[in-house]
């Protein structure tokens, strides 16, 4: 029992230092003897269980051992992809199935876990319970693992991964401090937080409301265009080498600030030029769904005449994107069901070439058009399990996220040159940037790799072309103002926050940054310094960059001043401030599509799902579907279910609703404490029939205040009958 608790981090670990191809240094050691501490406490839960004599202690023990195996694998796989321990307010992704279809599903050693699953197994079946003399030795092994971590101190150095177990770290996090800090220190946080056109322009306002394509390439970094790496002292094994070279022919921002870890966080910064939440908690994205809408880029653009077009190839559905774009302006939305081609697909979506190859056809039609158009394209093929046909290669991408880059470089290479063919670049602003920025995987420094978290870049390709490489840090809050003063609106300065990237300034500003997988807070300084904090504020470091690079390879650690530190607290505070709760919040629309098709071969599909919303104590929940389907001698099969916290609190499944039959589900279910993490999923599948259409009449949550009593769902309706009933 006590082996299986063991092998479960501390292999994860040993192939988390070797495939990363890492040193073993004294603070591994603290690493594993963390590791054991968690282990010996799960061993010590287990077999608690197991002295009761009973059959459900037995079971419970099971479930105990089962969990250290399949915590440890989610741990590695998370470490694998963001260098950085998962935090318990990610865990609430497991409920949804684009996220399990699309990265868990793809695990990299399965026959491993399979083997200590198995192992789990037996050990909870065929245990004993403990004697005397094994709690005696459990004793003195846990007192001796804490001792020793107490002995080996933490270091900045490395990673946090490689010092402390997942559960120790979520343990830590403490709320952030609300003070206000003096009146000097609130006049430059009002100053980040606001508008400035006060630089001299050099570039705009363009004539004849040319069109705008903002082209986002998922978890991109500025260290991947080679030539912005060398600048920086630095060398990156993903590369987009094509990309490089359309950077060095029109304007490149080799400096831009990412302000946040996760799309739905780097999107809203770019499209409503307003800072993300710096701190882990529920985003703006997800607020703006159910509260009063921020006024965003694209419904700017929309009242100045523009078309608004949003296309991705991912699910809309996911992270409240179908009803956020909608809100922030955008008239088309086009998703996951849209792409009917691929070269490669998972639940995430199609393959980078597809996905640009079908929009093509989109934007040419837009092109066409009277009005001009605003259209804004998100890949999904760079997202972890990294999205291209295998029979791809190129010389030099060794890894898979590798090799997916270099295929989404050759797709976007290959998309801007039909455009340019097909006369649209003549008339139209392309601006090329990421959602986030996966950084510098390979560094061996821990610092370096979280600064570089928050490396992104941009381009711009003007319709008269301009070659131009800008050094100055920028950041993705400053895109929404950019655009809008490229475009020679402005008035638009009282709406966004940040400053025009087509404009000098003589004044200096700090630019700030949130990583909620690294539960950081980072500072920048003009110079390049940064200063990081986690997010209790107890920690905050400054790092200050030799030859003035930023992201370069060597930095000096200094202790941060209070002044830096209150700087940094006041304004990661008052960025988390908005709508804290669901009060108020009324009836929100789950699905904006008032029909959907299912093929029989997309196998179990999301029509519903990826919320993740915050719920007040005292809340009523209710969740009203009324579905039908047609579609020749079709059969769906659905599947409902609600989590809330990450625990399942309503399930419908196996519901089949046949050609010409209708579903109606109507239930309540109180929440008398705070919660997170509400996510209410549908899924379909197509178990008759070739393509079934689904229309929906009502797909509604609505939530009212009120005296709660329990917890337990109440139906109100749930039927299925024939249209021709009703």
């Amino acid at each position: 029992m006590v082996a299986v608790c063991l092998a479960a981090p501390w292999l994860t670990r040993a192939l988390l230092l070797s495939e990363k191809r890492l040193a073993l240094a004294p603070a591994d050691l603290r690493g594993f003897l963390a590791d054991t501490s968690v282990a010996l406490l799960v061993a010590g839960a287990a077999g608690f269980f197991l002295a009761t004599g009973r059959w459900w202690g037995r079971v419970a023990g099971l479930g105990v051992l089962l969990s250290i195996v399949w915590v440890s694998f989610a741990m590695y796989e998370f470490i694998s992809v963001f260098d950085s321990l998962y935090a318990l307010s990610h865990a609430g992704f497991l409920a949804d199935s684009t996220f399990v279809g699309g990265s868990v599903r793809h695990a990299r050693h399965p026959v491993l876990l399979a083997v200590l699953t198995a192992a789990a197994t037996a050990a909870a079946l065929w245990a004993r319970a403990p004697g005397k003399r094994w709690w005696r030795g459990w004793g003195l092994a846990f007192a001796a693992c804490v001792l020793g971590q107490l002995v080996i101190p933490t270091s900045h150095t490395y990673d946090e991964w490689r010092q402390r177990h997942a559960i120790q770290a979520n343990l830590s996090i403490l709320p952030a401090s609300a003070g206000v800090g003096p009146a000097s220190i609130r006049a430059e946080v009002r100053e980040v937080l606001r508008g400035n056109l006060r630089g001299e322009r050099w570039a705009g306002p363009l004539p004849d409301r040319p069109n705008v394509l903002l082209i986002m390439i998922e978890a991109a970094s500025g260290a991947y265009l080679p030539s912005v790496a060398a600048a920086e002292g630095v060398q990156s094994a993903i590369t987009m080498p094509k990309l490089d070279a359309l950077a060095r022919r029109h304007i490149l921002f080799t400096r831009v600030v990412s302000h946040q870890r996760q799309t739905n966080r780097g999107e809203y910064g770019i499209l409503c030029g307003d800072y993300p939440k710096l701190l882990t908690d529920q985003s703006k994205m997800s607020e703006q769904v159910y509260g009063a809408a921020r006024r965003c880029l694209p419904a700017v653009l929309r009242d100045e005449g523009y078309v608004t077009a949003y296309i991705q190839s991912a699910p809309l559905g996911f992270m409240l994107k179908d009803q956020f774009m909608k809100k922030a302006g955008f008239e088309e939305l086009v998703g996951d069901p849209w792409f009917e081609r691929s070269y490669a697909r998972t639940d995430w979506g199609v393959d980078d070439k597809a996905f640009f190859e079908q929009a093509l056809g989109r934007l040419v039609e837009l092109h066409e058009a009277d009005r001009p158009f605003f259209a804004t394209l998100l890949t999904v093929g760079t997202h972890h399990p990294f999205t291209f046909p295998d029979t791809a290669v190129w010389e030099g991408a060794r890894s898979r996220q590798e090799r997916a880059f270099r295929w989404a470089d050759d797709a976007l290479a290959q998309f801007l040159t039909e455009l340019e063919e097909r006369g649209v670049l003549r008339d139209t602003v392309v601006i090329i940037t990421s959602d986030e920025s996966t950084g510098l995987v390979q560094s061996a420094s821990a610092t370096q790799r979280l600064l570089s978290q928050s490396w992104s870049f941009v381009v711009v390709m003007l319709p008269e072309p301009e070659a131009k490489r800008i050094d100055t840090l920028y950041a993705h809050v400053d895109a929404a103002l950019s655009v809008t003063d490229l475009l020679g609106m402005e008035p638009q300065e009282r709406n966004f926050t940040g400053r025009s990237w087509f404009r000098e300034y003589t004044t200096p500003r700090h630019l700030f940054a949130g990583n909620t997988y690294a539960r950081s807070v980072i500072m920048w300084e003009p110079s390049g310094t940064a200063v990081v904090c986690d997010e209790s504020f107890r920690d905050c470091t400054r790092w200050v960059p030799e030859a003035d690079l930023p992201f370069g390879p060597k930095r000096q650690s200094q202790p941060a001043s209070p002044r830096e530190r209150q700087l940094v607290t006041e304004v990661a505070r008052l960025t988390r401030s908005g709508r804290g709760d669901m009060t108020e919040a009324g009836v929100i629309d789950l699905l904006t599509e008032d029909s959907v098709s299912v093929r029989a071969v997309g196998g179990k599909k999301l029509l519903i799902g990826g919320q993740y919303l915050r719920v007040p104590a005292g809340t009523m929940l209710r969740v009203d579907l009324d579905l039908e389907v047609s579609g020749g001698q079709a059969t769906i099969d659905f599947h409902q279910d609600v989590f809330l916290g990450g625990y399942e609190k309503f399930l419908r499944k196996g519901i089949r609703v046949r050609e010409g039959e209708r579903w109606r589900l109507s239930y309540e279910i109180g929440v008398p404490h705070d919660a997170s993490q509400l996510v209410i999923q549908l899924y379909a599948t197509t178990v008759s029939g070739d393509v079934a259409l689904i229309q929906f009449h009502e797909a509604r949550l609505s939530m009212t205040t009120g005296p709660v009593v329990g917890s337990t769902p109440t139906v109100i309706q749930d039927e299925v009958s024939s249209v021709a009933t009703r």
